[in-house]
């Protein structure tokens, strides 16, 4: 095959076309995908650099998502605790309404309070999530990673709250079945420190969950700061960008004309000769 031979002023204008449609195509690359770095070729310090804030970003989502199951499961016990003190202020009041009735009546009384008892342990043990019960009778704890390394942790350790513990008898065999007003003002009294003890643990767990809450805040605020972080090593300038897209282009057409003349000038220096 023969070679064609270019004079200087034609190979410069070829290369000057190359170069511009080298720069049109890498421009409407970045205007399309937005992205001045898409891949390790663009920019390995930078590329890197941003994989490395992306990477932690997903372990930081991963931190967020136990810190809010950690908080629904604190927030089922609170929910637990509230309706466990509903029912023993129900409690309170069946006493109450006992003093000064006849002894039918107190029986009546005394065995609706066991049953109303019963049912405070019952839901102390239906207060769990996910597995987790921080108040059944024998409570569990949870061990919180609240960073994405696990150097950053809070342990939320679980406090009974079921009737025995609270320190609610029964009336039949604590209460001599209200037999006398003493005994249903030992009941009031013991009813008075298991809502006084179920006042604590909810303040407790409630502080729990405000720590939960901070650091969930926190760790969203945080993962938004590393993506606009990454986002400011990659992404294109996209006014620039557009710029650098019409300035190739009028490169272009400049080549095109500088060829274009280039060659006619050949072919009439040839034709002279």
């Amino acid at each position: 095959m023969t070679d064609i031979s270019l004079n200087a002023a034609t190979r410069q204008s070829v290369t000057l076309l190359q170069r511009s449609a080298d720069l049109r195509a890498e421009t409407t690359r970045r205007l399309a995908s937005g992205l001045r770095i898409e891949r390790v070729n663009d920019g390995p310090s930078s590329y890197f650099q941003a994989q490395g804030l992306r990477n932690r970003v997903q372990d930081l989502l991963a931190a967020k998502d136990d810190i809010g199951q950690a908080a629904s499961a604190v927030e089922s016990s609170l929910a637990g605790l509230d309706a466990i003190e509903n029912l023993s202020q129900q409690l309170k009041g069946l006493t109450l309404a006992a003093k000064g009735g006849t002894t039918e009546q107190r029986q009546a009384a005394a065995q609706q309070f066991d049953d109303l008892r019963n049912q405070i342990s019952a839901l102390a043990e239906d207060a769990g999530y996910n597995g987790t019960n921080l108040i059944s009778a024998n409570p569990g704890e949870l061990d919180v990673s609240l960073n994405e390394s696990g150097s950053s942790n809070l342990t939320i350790s679980g406090t009974a709250a079921d009737s025995h513990t609270l320190g609610i008898g029964t009336a039949a065999g604590d209460y001599n079945s209200f037999a006398s007003d003493a005994d249903l003002d030992a009941a009031v009294a013991g009813i008075d420190a298991a809502i006084a003890g179920v006042r604590s643990r909810a303040a407790g767990l409630g502080s729990s969950v405000a720590t939960l809450q901070v650091r969930d805040d926190f760790t969203r605020d945080l993962t938004n700061t590393l993506d606009a972080g990454a986002a400011k090593l990659v992404q294109a300038d996209l006014n620039a960008e557009g710029a650098k897209l019409l300035s190739s282009q009028v490169r272009e057409q400049l080549g095109t004309e500088s060829l274009r003349i280039a060659t006619q000038s050949q072919s009439l220096i040839a034709n002279l000769l």
